[in-house]
């Protein structure tokens, strides 16, 4: 019986990406006609033709479209069992995590100390946002996630909420409420506000929308950056006032921000945190980060 292997399907989604042997071929670093003979041979075997050819190129069929889109997952699949199996016969294998920028304030260090004490090789580590997490997961191009929710349910695939990390108003230091030792939200519902672009967090972005308007004022946005290094650089200009989660205050400072707590709206101003692998996985990374942060906050 003919099977599906990583070589056939990265050689496949090469042309299939590129649109011709020679580029990839070039990709592959290969030379051309075993690449041809490899395509060929995979139609054979299939029974279908998967390219329509040309003097311009190779384009897809329909057949072509529907392995293309299937070929990820398999090599992902591939891939991570091949991976278990090694973990078990005692060679653990280099984990590709994913993470959001939440996770650099002490989970994503506790997992790296946590894989280390248990002997597993450096990681590949590779910051992204939650939806391409999800993808990356689901096709197997990352072993684990560190990503905000909500998250999409993903066969034979885990999450576990890492906990909820309350936001604190980050004020210019010379604001008139930055000697302030904490603040009621509507206190600064009323200033400009340094946040982060709305796509990369909808719902927290609704919610924080929310909170405004019950304090009886209109969202004011006095400027965006993706990067809470940025927002706070803003702030520190004096431009408007940010939110930081509290595990980021202990992490870094910069110069000219005061962060201080909000008294109201921990149970709903806050940054959840999730790690999500393959399930039989999940319970030992987990472990692994709260017993590393534990040990952290003696």
């Amino acid at each position: 019986m003919f099977a599906l292997d990583h070589r056939i399907l990265r050689q496949f989604l090469a042309v299939a990406e590129l649109g011709t042997v020679r580029a990839a071929a070039r990709s592959l670093n290969m030379s051309q006609p075993p690449l041809t003979a490899a395509i060929r041979q995979l139609e054979e075997r299939l029974g279908v033709q998967l390219f329509q050819r040309s003097v311009t190129g190779m384009a897809l069929t329909e057949a072509g479209k529907a392995l293309a889109a299937e070929a990820p997952a398999i090599i992902g699949r591939l891939e991570r069992t091949e991976a278990l199996v090694r973990e078990f016969a005692g060679q653990p294998q280099p984990l590709r995590i994913g993470f959001v920028s939440a996770a650099l304030n002490g989970v994503l260090p506790a997992l790296l100390r946590g894989l280390k004490a248990k002997g597993h090789p450096l990681p590949e580590l590779l910051e992204m946002p939650t939806p391409d997490q999800c993808d990356a997961l689901r096709d197997g191009r990352i072993d684990v996630g560190l990503l905000h929710p909500p998250v999409p349910a993903l066969a034979d695939f885990d999450g576990r909420s890492l906990g909820r990390d309350p936001f604190w108003a980050a004020l210019p230091a010379d604001h008139p409420l930055a000697r302030r030792r904490s603040l009621r939200f509507a206190e600064i519902a009323r200033e400009p506000l340094v946040l982060f672009p709305e796509p990369q967090g909808p719902v927290l972005h609704d919610r924080i929308r929310a909170l405004v308007r019950e304090a009886g004022y209109d969202l004011q946005i006095a400027a965006e950056a993706g990067r809470l290094h940025s927002q706070l650089a803003i702030v520190a200009g004096g431009l408007g006032v940010g939110l930081v989660p509290r595990s980021a205050t202990a992490a870094f400072t910069v110069a000219g921000v005061k962060a201080i707590p909000l008294s109201d709206t921990r149970d709903q101003l806050f940054l959840e945190l999730h790690l999500m692998a393959e399930a039989r996985r999940t319970p030992a990374l987990l472990r692994m980060v709260r017993q590393q942060l534990a040990g952290s906050r003696r």
